[in-house]
C-alpha cells in the first residue's frame, strides 16, 4: 500500500514563513525562510503521523 498523500500549506507573513495541513489537526510549524520550513514538514510530518507520508506541497501566494 502507498504512503497516504498529505497536503502542506505555506505562507509568507512578515519576516516569517508558517506551514499547516488540512489533513493533520493541530500541526503547524514555522521557519525564518521557506527551504528551512519545508525541511521541518518533511522530517515533521512522517514522525508526527508516525507513519511514511507522501507530501504535496502548496504556496498560495506563489501560485496567483
Amino acid at each position: 500500500m502507498p504512503p497516504e498523500t498529505i497536503r502542506v500549506i505555506y505562507r509568507h507573513e512578515g519576516s516569517g514563513w508558517w506551514a499547516e495541513s488540512p489533513d493533520i489537526e493541530g500541526w503547524s510549524a514555522a521557519a525564518s525562510d521557506y527551504s528551512s520550513l519545508r525541511q521541518l514538514a518533511v522530517a515533521g510530518i512522517p514522525f508526527a503521523l508516525g507513519r511514511e507520508a507522501e507530501l504535496e506541497h502548496f504556496v498560495p501566494d506563489a501560485l496567483g
